[in-house]
């Protein structure tokens, strides 16, 4: 038998955020549901201790559906490695039983995972199957789904013509469905793909087109990720006053729904307008809350880039001791995520500030580690 101890966030403390607990709940919830582990409750904090058997012995008798929520149960928690079998063994079990709307909703789980891995292929393999399965069925929102979900994988790969088309075909499901907060979301997708082409007039549209749509149902979540893609579509068209706007609005709004990973983003994106339009004064207070609250998150990929930019600021500022310290801890989280090109990057931030504090030697050795990384990504 394997355990997994999971320790959530402190049961909110003065100032903290509810969206803190939220995925230590949601484990609770689904221990208790499936009656997989225990849920203990130590001083102020929620541990989550799930018993796990081997999956080749003990999880033969669980159906699909208890497959699958031992699956979310493990990707909640950010296990990963671990969600996967769980999802591969659902999607054989809908398929035995031949359950389609089952196996489909198996392969849009499983190919969110392998997408977050970084296995965009295989995660593309999946969601393309899941959304032949559904083109079978009746199920308009779950048709929706699976598309918004194959759309950023067909991005990452660099299929924007799938990506697009996936995006539109959603929207009109759902719009079938009767699903105006799916059709939205596929609004948004759309636009952003188009504005990343190029085409930042049409993709502004749609945007528009969202927000307006998500301010008439009063979704504060949807009008703040709208209002945060348009935003990074003026910035891209270096609008910096027009992006400004979109981000503080959106921020407002993010702030008073306490979602923390849009509170993050948003700070983000104004710290580095700050960053271009030399406020760094301004832009530090912003880049620190997002640092914190990526660290509440355990987003290291976050809490990496929170540092690159704070590193960059405080060299703005003439705070080398600081800044450097700051790009030593995005290099080491970047080299722990296995980002080669962020890494990159890093390095040549930490080359720079070797520079202004005079140590050439350091620079250039860490300037050459620069150019072997790039060339290693070249071949």
């Amino acid at each position: 038998m394997k355990f997994y101890r999971r320790k959530s966030s402190q049961l909110r403390p003065e100032g903290q955020d509810l969206a803190q607990v939220s995925g230590a709940r949601y484990a609770c919830r689904m221990v208790c549901a499936i009656g997989i582990g225990m849920v203990r409750v130590v001083g102020m904090a929620i541990v989550v201790v799930v018993a796990v058997a081997p999956v080749s012995a003990s999880s033969r008798t669980l159906d699909g559906n208890e497959l699958l929520r031992i699956g979310d149960l493990h990707e909640v928690q950010n296990h990963l490695q671990e969600a996967v079998p769980y999802y591969q063994r659902a999607v054989m079990a809908f398929h035995k039983k031949k359950n389609r709307s089952g196996e489909a909703a198996a392969l849009v789980s499983l190919g969110g995972v392998l997408h977050r891995q970084g296995k965009d292929e295989e995660a593309l393999i999946a969601l393309r199957k899941a959304v032949t399965l559904l083109g079978r069925t009746s199920e308009l929102g779950a048709q929706g789904r699976a598309l918004v979900a194959l759309g950023p994988v067909a991005e990452s790969l660099g299929r924007t013509a799938e990506a697009r088309k996936a995006y539109e075909k959603a929207a009109k499901q759902f719009a079938r469905a009767r699903d105006p907060k799916g059709r939205a979301e596929s609004l948004i997708r759309l636009g952003k793909l188009l504005a990343l082409q190029g085409d930042v007039e049409a993709g502004l549209a749609y945007l528009q087109r969202a927000l307006d749509d998500a301010r008439d149902r009063k979704d504060l979540g949807q009008q703040a990720l709208a209002l945060m893609v348009i935003g990074d579509a003026h910035a891209r068209a270096e609008a910096g006053d027009l992006a400004r706007s979109r981000y503080e609005q959106a921020l407002r709004l993010a702030d008073e729904q306490g979602e923390m990973k849009s509170r993050a983003a948003l700070r983000m994106r104004l710290g580095r307008l700050d960053a271009e339009d030399g406020r760094a004064p301004e832009g530090l207070p912003l880049v620190r809350t997002a640092l914190g609250l990526y660290q509440a998150l355990r987003d290291r990929s976050g809490e990496a880039d929170a540092f690159s930019l704070l590193g960059n600021l405080l060299l703005a500022e003439g705070n080398t001791a600081e800044a450097a310290q700051a790009h030593e801890q995005a290099l080491e989280l970047y080299r722990a995520l296995r980002d080669p090109m962020r890494e990159a990057g890093s390095l040549a931030n930490r080359g720079a500030v070797y520079e202004l504090q005079g140590s050439l030697l350091e620079a250039r050795d860490t300037q050459q580690k620069v150019v072997f990384l790039l060339q290693a990504q070249r071949q």
